[in-house]
C-alpha cells in the first residue's frame, strides 16, 4: 500500500540511467537522417555572375547546404580531381586554351563550353576616356590599372592597383576616376549602379566551361547548377 522505495544504489542508477537516456536524446536529435542537410560544393571564376548563381540557387535547393568557392581554372581542376566540388564553371582566356583543355585532359576531366565574348574596358563616366570613341595604349598608360585577377590581357597603364573582389574594384573605380579595368561584359543595371561606361577594346576574349569529372553523374543538384548557369551567362 505504501508503494516501493528504490535502495540507494538504484536511487543512485536511476539518476546516472536518466542522464544516459538524455544524452542518447540529444545524440539522436543531432543525427536524425531528417534534419541533416546535403552539402552541395562547386567552383566558379571571381565573376560578376557569382553572387546571382548562389542566390537562385540557395532559392532553388532549400534542402541543400551550398557551398560556393571562388577558385582560377587551376585550381578548380585540382578540387574536382581530389573530389572537393562536384562540379565547376571556369572561365578560360582564350590565349590559355590550349594548356586548360591538356589540363583537363591530364587530371580526366571533361568540359563543356557555354559561351565566348570578349573583354571591355571599363572606366567611371566621369573619366578623361569616357567619352572618347577610340582608345589608344598611349591615353591608358597614363591611367591606373584596377585589377582582381591575372586572366585578363595585359594593358599598358601608370600602375597598377589590385584587389580581391570584383565589387570592391568596381567601387574603387567610381571613385577612382583616371582610373581602367578589363573585365567581362557587366550588365547595364550594374553599370548605371556604379557610374560606370564599358567601352571596347580589341584585345583577346575568353571562354566559360562547364568542367566535370569523367565519371560525372548529373543529379538534382548538378542539374539544377548547369541549367542555371547557362541561363545567366546566356542571358547577359
Amino acid at each position: 500500500a505504501k508503494g516501493v522505495y528504490p535502495t540507494p544504489e538504484g536511487a543512485e542508477f536511476l539518476v546516472r540511467a536518466a542522464e544516459v537516456l538524455a544524452e542518447m536524446e540529444k545524440l539522436e536529435a543531432v543525427y536524425k537522417q531528417d534534419s541533416v542537410s546535403e552539402r552541395f560544393s562547386f567552383c566558379v571564376p571571381r565573376a560578376e555572375y557569382v553572387l546571382r548563381l548562389a542566390a537562385e540557387l540557395a532559392k532553388k535547393l532549400p534542402e541543400a547546404d551550398i557551398e560556393c568557392i571562388t577558385a582560377d581554372f587551376s585550381a578548380a581542376v585540382s578540387r574536382l580531381s581530389d573530389g572537393i566540388c562536384s562540379i565547376a564553371a571556369v572561365r578560360c582566356p582564350k590565349s590559355r586554351g590550349d594548356f586548360f583543355i591538356a589540363l583537363a585532359n591530364e587530371k580526366k576531366l571533361r568540359f563543356e563550353p557555354i559561351a565566348s565574348s570578349e573583354y571591355v574596358l571599363l572606366t567611371s563616366e566621369k573619366g578623361p576616356i569616357a567619352n572618347m570613341d577610340t582608345v589608344t595604349p598611349t591615353v591608358l598608360a597614363s591611367l591606373a590599372r584596377i585589377s582582381y585577377n591575372d586572366v585578363s590581357p595585359e594593358l599598358p597603364c601608370s600602375r597598377n592597383v589590385m584587389l580581391d573582389d570584383i565589387s570592391d574594384c568596381l567601387e574603387l573605380l567610381s571613385e577612382l576616376y583616371d582610373s581602367y579595368m578589363v573585365s567581362a561584359t557587366l550588365t547595364n543595371d550594374k553599370l548605371d549602379r556604379y557610374g560606370l561606361v564599358s567601352k571596347k577594346y580589341s584585345a583577346s576574349g575568353y571562354t566559360d566551361y562547364i568542367l566535370y569529372p569523367q565519371g560525372y553523374k548529373p543529379d538534382e543538384y548538378t542539374n539544377e547548377f548547369v541549367n542555371t548557369l547557362k541561363r545567366i551567362i546566356t542571358n547577359g
